[in-house]
């Protein structure tokens, strides 16, 4: 997974004691942040964990195949079976 902040993207606000009291990032980062947010959200709902722990299943049982690029036609067809 790429960085979505680095240092240089955060300021923070402070107040007179010294203490960080909130974070400011740009918009463009919120967006970014937002966004890969919600492409991950999918990942944490009940039916995806399930999807998650039968394929981990399925190939802890060896229910799977590999296939090279070039045969790609064969993947599609042990798929189809």
């Amino acid at each position: 997974m790429q960085t979505l902040l680095t240092e240089k993207d955060v300021s923070f606000v402070v107040d007179k004691r010294g203490h960080k009291r909130a974070v400011q990032i740009s918009y463009k980062k919120y967006i970014a942040v937002q966004e890969e947010l919600e492409r991950y959200a999918y990942f944490e709902s009940p039916e995806a964990q399930e999807r998650i722990r039968k394929s981990d299943e399925d190939l802890e049982a060896g229910r799977c195949a590999r296939f090279s690029g070039k045969k790609i036609d064969k993947a599609l067809e042990w798929l189809n079976d």
